[in-house]
């Protein structure tokens, strides 16, 4: 399969590049500068551990600076680039950074970006601090008995614990090849290949230590039916070579979005299966409504993991969270917008390794926030 989808790639790249014109044709390529920040403030109020007290005010950042830019062919292609930094300290510096080639074929899009199965789901809106995703542990902690062990709360990102938005493996920004059909009646179709799981990094994967080889497909419909507008997504994707001794992981994700007027609602689910102690599933449920500047949502959102291969004595990575958040959000004026959340969040697991003081912890946070993007 890979052989067939590398092959096919070559094909339409090479009759892209016969039908280029000179250099001298086009003007060339400049960039842009944009991005978002997004500056949060609130308070927590959770579950005391053993010298543990995470309940309080606290100031939450998410900023991010786009360098991006395209050029249209006399041939009609369109080619660009985006290149996002990651405007606070962290290990991954450069988010995402990928090249895209469009026209009535489609469009194609190389570098480290999400793959179709991502980019295609569909789910219901959320106007506070991001629900579906892993934004929501910033703002609150399962606690420690006197052992120093917690519920385990790692794999929101990417992965159905804590997001429908997934790749197998919670591969997330990896390098990929993408390419997504014209939409035709409503349908549109997106492929995507990963050689591994690996972001920033051009070294060729060794094939026996690690997972490679990755397929992703997502697909989509919308349409409006009359006053109503229809979204309904789903994906898959896998590994067709496993590590040495390993099993080819699986993830699927599902998304249903209806929307009359300013109302909207929606329901998404996700599941990773073949992941090991990574298995998980997640369900988000929410509807919303929006007038003008201003919008109110609810949504809530449940996930189950599976401990170390079912052993009860060792289920260090089994839990459950449900999060309910009631949201809102108010425009101030061009990419200005006030947003606000108030939200519960309620971790809990039979890990026989947790004494019953902290098989359950629960946070109650209330966060305002703006959000500019330019």
């Amino acid at each position: 399969m890979k052989k067939i989808l590398l092959g096919s790639t070559a094909i339409v790249a090479a009759g892209m590049i016969a039908a280029v014109p000179s250099a001298d044709a086009a003007s060339k390529m400049k960039l842009g500068v944009g991005g978002y920040m997004e500056q949060w403030f609130g308070f927590t109020s959770g579950d005391d551990g053993v010298a543990q007290d995470y309940s309080g005010f606290d100031i939450k950042s998410d900023p991010e600076i786009f360098f991006k830019g395209s050029t249209k062919l006399d041939n009609g292609i369109t080619v660009g680039v985006n290149v996002q930094l990651e405007a606070t300290q962290n290990g991954d510096q450069i988010d995402e950074q990928y090249m895209f080639v469009k026209g009535s074929f489609g469009q194609i899009i190389i570098g480290d970006e999400n793959s179709a199965m991502y980019k295609m789901h569909y789910a219901p809106s959320d106007f506070g601090i991001g629900m579906n995703s892993g934004d929501v542990t910033v703002w609150n902690k399962p606690v420690k008995d006197a052992e120093g062990d917690s519920i385990n709360m790692g794999s929101h990102y990417r992965s159905p614990f804590g997001a429908t938005y997934i790749e197998p493996d919670a591969v997330n920004d990896s390098a990929k090849i993408s390419y997504f059909t014209p939409r035709v009646s409503g349908f549109q179709l997106g492929l995507s290949y990963g050689p591994d799981g690996n972001q920033d990094s051009n070294g060729l994967p060794n094939r026996d230590a690690a997972n490679t080889d990755y397929i992703m497909v997502g697909a989509n419909f919308k349409q409006k039916m009359g006053g109503m507008s229809v979204g309904i997504s789903g994906g898959y994707g896998t590994v067709t070579d496993a590590a040495a001794g390993g099993v080819e992981p699986e993830a699927t994700s599902f998304g249903i979005k209806l929307g009359m007027g300013g109302v909207s609602a929606g329901v998404s689910y996700a599941n990773f299966s073949d992941h090991g102690e990574k298995d998980q599933e997640g369900i988000n449920a929410g509807v919303a409504y929006s007038s003008g500047p201003m919008g109110v949502s609810i949504a809530y959102f449940h996930g189950e993991k599976d401990g170390n291969n079912g052993d009860a004595a060792t289920l260090n990575n089994q839990a459950e969270r449900d999060v309910i958040h009631l949201s809102a959000k108010y425009a101030m004026g061009p990419g200005v917008t006030l947003a606000g959340t108030l939200g519960h969040a309620v971790y809990s697991s039979d890990d026989a390794d947790l004494d019953n003081s902290v098989n359950e912890s629960a946070s109650t946070y209330v966060v305002m926030g703006l959000k500019v993007g330019f």
